[in-house]
């Protein structure tokens, strides 16, 4: 997939065009269907499959004053938005200035005049132009006068209830990690680099990577049974993410992970950590013995989890 940053970094022409447009912030469910929609149409017309999505999110630019944690950060998004098959991703840069197009200068713009698609799908929250004045069937008649049609998809899950972003983020925050999964048809992931911590974890007996992920994203809290993606292979392992309330007070989250079994030093790698289940609250201990033992205790919960779930042939 060619990801493209700045308008003068797209093709001349692509063929027969079909574009999903959208924030894409935990590329959920409703997510998912636009961008299948967008490959299997794209299929049809023997064209191309592209994204126009936008960083930062809206909400960030247009109201600091709101704090609005994304699921996933954007590397992420880029690459989950990869494996469904779309050509081409163009990261709008959005900006104040960006806010203030009218209807006919966004589609002139940016669709018109750069893209020049044949058809442009989009959800159910669909807004565009200054002060998200332009509605869902203003964006249909425009593009029938630029000279292409407007699919519209309703995403639904089960009992007519939309699948959405703020639902998702009140859902990590509750710990309801299995909901989460279902909304996101996958499990809920933090991606991030491994970066050098105060090796308190190898004093304990168990070594942990320390992840950097992107500030913006929302974060769970707890101790979690994970899958860590590295280095193209799978591994099992327990996850600690919060401040870690048996040492130095902090405000800042920490993540750390040790991975059952693994050994070898991996700062500065990308990795993935799959959040499968809650194993318990973050807590404080009186000792470092106590803290010893209950690390035990979890890593033996893990393993027989993961033997019992994820059993080796």
């Amino acid at each position: 997939m060619k990801i493209v940053t700045r308008a003068n970094q797209l093709q001349k022409k692509y063929k027969n065009p079909v574009v999903a447009i959208g924030v894409f912030d935990g590329l959920h469910k409703g997510h998912q269907k636009l961008l299948r929609y967008c490959v299997a149409r794209a299929r049809e017309l023997k064209g191309t499959p592209l994204v126009m999505t936008f960083w930062p999110h809206p909400i960030h630019v247009l109201r600091p004053d709101i704090f609005l944690p994304l699921i996933i950060s954007l590397p992420y998004r880029l690459m989950l938005i990869k494996k469904y098959g779309i050509k081409v991703c163009w990261v709008v840069r959005f900006t104040k200035r960006f806010a203030q197009l009218s209807q006919e200068q966004f589609i002139k713009k940016y669709l018109k005049n750069k893209i020049h698609p044949l058809e442009v799908v989009v959800g159910d929250d669909f807004r565009f132009g200054q002060n998200r004045s332009g509605s869902l069937d203003d964006f249909i008649a425009k593009g029938k006068e630029m000279g292409f049609t407007v699919k519209h998809l309703s995403v639904y899950c089960g009992h007519a209830k939309t699948v959405s972003s703020t639902r998702i983020r009140q859902l990590i925050t509750e710990g309801e990690i299995g909901q989460v999964a279902k909304l996101l048809d996958r499990p809920l992931a933090i991606y991030g680099n491994v970066i050098r911590g105060d090796r308190r974890g190898k004093t304990l007996g168990y070594p942990t990577a320390n992840i950097n992920p992107a500030r913006e994203i929302i974060l769970p809290s707890g101790v979690f049974l994970v899958k860590v993606k590295l280095q193209n292979k799978i591994y099992n392992g327990l996850a600690n993410i919060g401040r870690r309330p048996s040492f130095k007070r902090s405000n800042k989250v920490n993540i750390e992970v040790h991975i059952l079994g693994f050994h070898k030093k991996i700062y500065g790698q990308e990795i993935v950590i799959e959040i499968i289940k809650k194993l318990r609250d973050e807590k404080k201990f009186s000792s470092k013995d106590d803290l010893i033992k209950q690390i035990r205790k979890d890593e033996k919960k893990a393993r027989s989890y993961f033997l019992r779930k994820y059993p080796t042939k």
